[in-house]
């Protein structure tokens, strides 16, 4: 290198020295015991302000008018031929539809709607064979295929009439 180059070039000990200067410089205000710290008011020169209490306070939710639903018996309009005298499962709603079948959506489990629908099928004159999720329901001289299964929580129900 030629001496020129070194001349610009800045020394590593005047580097060091600047760094050493600074962290000199900064170091007694860093260290410095901090001023005592200004003293709490005292608490006692607070108002206490006595309020009234709020206006829903002295409400009774229990004297409210409560509503009162009916129970869903079935959601939908059946087709024109579906059997007048064939029961509905509670709370069934109609999901499909085709000629000659119908699809129910129930909201509980397939084994309480399963007797359910079996229950209300027998009370409505009609005699059931089969078990499990395939029943057929017969009633002078009509037949009907009734298909129960799961639909996760749900229970579906294709009824072919």
């Amino acid at each position: 290198m030629t001496i020129a180059r070194r001349a610009r070039r800045p020394n590593a000990r005047g580097r060091v020295a600047a760094v050493a200067l600074l962290l000199g410089c900064l170091a007694p205000a860093g260290c410095r015991r901090g001023e005592e710290a200004a003293p709490e008011p005292p608490r006692d020169d607070l108002q206490t302000v006595e309020v009234s209490p709020p206006p829903d306070a002295r409400v009774d939710p229990s004297l409210d008018r409560q509503e009162r639903r009916r129970d869903e018996s079935f959601s939908g309009v059946m087709p024109a031929g579906y059997p007048k005298s064939l029961p509905l499962p509670g709370g069934a709603s109609l999901v499909d539809q085709g000629p000659r079948w119908v699809e129910l959506l129930v909201g509980r489990p397939m084994p309480s709607v399963r007797e359910e629908y079996l229950r209300r099928a027998a009370a409505a004159g009609w005699r059931v064979e089969g078990g499990g999720g395939s029943l057929t329901l017969h009633r002078q001289g009509r037949t009907v295929r009734v298909q129960v299964s799961s639909a996760g929580p749900s229970t579906r129900l294709r009824i072919e009439y």
